[in-house]
């Protein structure tokens, strides 16, 4: 067991919080005072079998239970709180157990199975126009990997009597009930009409009705208590509470919502993909916007975020390890506003989007140019790297201002204005070039680091707080405070001039 020891005091009331990440789940305990005390943290990785890839949700299910008996003997855990990657459901036959192993949306159902999928609900430019959801690589719209189901496994799914969203089928396991809730149906689902703000004409047409629970819960609603065999296998009261669970983007967002609702901003979580959130009070998406990785999210209070996707730290991570080949490993360099300068002036090296063809740029092909001189990634991971790959400084920068340029494109595409506060949490809080970068671009705006490194967990955790209480999430603002660090914008020669031509020779 991987068990990090945040803090030593013991016999506390605690709230569990069961972090469900692709491939790290974590369990986390917080006091009522919302300070972290312990967490554990176990790998699981997805296993793949006749071309298709599952998730190890069984094998994950028994670790937490594990791991709530260690707490529990050492806190007094009246609540638990699950938070979930999204896009997974699970299939329940009428004992309550699995009708089918729960696939990953990762898995690559073929373009044969997404032409028969919009030949028979619609192209993907109309579904997206009507319930704000792009068409997502693999299953990652949570329709169609419910279709894939149906028709894959036709005389498993005749079976399937309750379909749970991820973090439902877990509170399920604990108290035996099913519940559903805003956040996670109305993330890139295909399932959710934002207009009507009810199900979309998707869950008549696929016959899900019958198979979703009734009633819409908000996510800090108390789903039940645990089980009286669940309180025998962890020594936990049968009155510990189960909150609705929630979506884990939504659940790093709650924090903010509650704490600067009154202010316009935007957050950008990062990390292997970056998620670009806006919390507005209505839907809209332009001609430009129908085709890219942009979509709206249902809040925990049930109000549209407009939301852009890009894969920021899958493409930090292919390059960084290039350039390690190189070098070695070596820390990465602070900001060198001179150095930031001649690569701004010169106008000679760009890295250019997309290593996997998603996000801002999904006609793009990744691309690295050195004057008149262009890379593929292919050629550059194979050893044929350009000149400038040779200097780690100038490398490291230049794939900074890549990264941030992105960025700033998914920030014009949730509608970003000027002034509204930009947060930054996640890995990249800690790139001190991408960030003042990204400052710079935005000088109207604060940009700001937070202090929230569990900001998942942390939300989610509200919720339990919020259902021992009795009280909304809204209600308990004073509970806690979000620390920020405002990073300063530098005046960089040519920052726009640059990234004009970054721009220029990319397909968007």
């Amino acid at each position: 067991m991987k068990r990090d020891n945040i803090a030593g005091d013991r016999k506390k009331q605690a709230i569990a919080v069961f972090d469900i990440g692709k491939t790290n789940k974590k369990l986390l305990i917080f006091d009522l005072g919302m300070n972290l005390l312990e967490s554990t943290h176990e790998k699981f990785e997805e296993y793949q079998k006749d071309e298709l890839i599952y998730e190890m949700v069984e094998e994950a299910w028994e670790w937490f239970k594990k791991n709530l008996k260690i707490m529990s003997g050492i806190y007094d855990i009246k609540a638990i709180s699950i938070a979930a990657h999204g896009a997974t459901c699970v299939c329940l036959n009428k004992e309550g157990e699995l009708s089918m192993p729960v696939l990953s949306y990762e898995t690559d159902p073929g373009e044969d199975f997404h032409d028969s999928f919009h030949g028979k609900f619609g192209d993907a430019i109309a579904l997206q126009r009507s319930t704000a959801t792009p068409d997502m690589p693999c299953l990652g719209c949570l329709a169609k990997g419910i279709y894939f189901y149906m028709e894959r496994f036709p005389e498993e799914f005749s079976k399937t009597v309750s379909i749970l969203n991820l973090p439902q089928y877990f509170g399920f396991l604990l108290t035996g009930k099913k519940g559903i809730e805003y956040t996670y149906i109305g993330s890139h689902t295909y399932l959710w009409d934002f207009a009507s703000h009810d199900w979309s004409p998707l869950v008549g047409r696929l016959g899900l009705k019958d198979k979703l629970p009734e009633h819409i819960s908000n996510p800090w609603d108390i789903l039940g208590t645990i089980t009286q065999k669940i309180s025998e296998e962890t020594g936990m009261p049968p009155n510990t509470l189960v909150t609705m669970g929630i979506h884990d983007s939504n659940a790093s967002l709650l924090p903010y919502l509650i704490k600067v609702a009154e202010q316009p901003f935007v957050l950008i979580s990062t990390g292997s993909v970056c998620v670009v959130m806006h919390p507005m009070n209505r839907v809209f998406l332009t001609e430009d916007e129908l085709g890219k990785v942009i979509f709206y999210n249902l809040s925990a209070f049930s109000n549209p975020v407009k939301t852009a996707i890009f894969l920021a730290g899958l493409e930090f991570d292919a390059y960084t390890g290039i350039f390690r080949g190189i070098h070695g490993d070596r820390p990465f360099p602070v900001f060198n506003q001179d150095l930031v300068e001649k690569i701004l002036s010169e106008k000679r090296a760009f890295i250019l989007p997309a290593i996997v063809p998603f996000g801002m740029f999904p006609d793009s092909e990744a691309r690295i140019i050195e004057g008149d001189k262009v890379y593929s990634f292919g050629d550059v991971a194979g050893g044929n790297p350009p000149e400038f790959f040779e200097d780690f400084d100038v490398a490291y920068t230049v794939l900074n201002l890549s990264l941030a340029i992105h960025t700033g494109v998914a920030l014009e595409r949730v509608g970003i204005e000027s002034g509204p506060s930009i947060y930054i949490e996640g890995g990249f809080s800690k790139n001190d070039v991408y960030t003042k970068l990204l400052a710079s671009m935005y000088p109207s705006s604060r940009v700001a680091l937070t202090n929230l490194n569990e900001a998942t967990a942390f939300g989610a955790a509200l919720l339990a707080k919020s259902a021992i209480e009795q009280k909304t999430p809204a209600d308990i603002g004073d509970t806690f405070d979000i620390e920020t660090r405002q990073i300063s914008p530098i005046s960089l020669k040519g920052l726009s001039e640059y990234a004009d031509e970054f721009l220029k020779r990319i397909k968007m």
